[in-house]
């Protein structure tokens, strides 16, 4: 999935107005889950890119 063609303020538009017509249903544990374990993946994915930009940083400097 990529994450930059999502229209968020699109999505949060269509949920904030099902909420308020009471047109929703609490999310199940895997679904409750699956949202969890999507954020904490791309945590990990910025963390990583943020540490080889470290390491990258840290070459360069030892090697100049």
């Amino acid at each position: 999935m990529n994450y930059n063609e999502i229209d968020v303020d699109k999505i949060t538009k269509e949920v904030s107005t099902a909420v308020a017509q009471g047109n929703y249903r609490k999310a199940t544990k895997k679904e409750s889950m699956e949202v969890r374990l999507a954020a904490l993946a791309l945590l990990v994915k910025n963390m990583q890119d943020e540490m080889h930009d470290i390491v990258q940083n840290e070459r360069e400097l030892v090697h100049a």
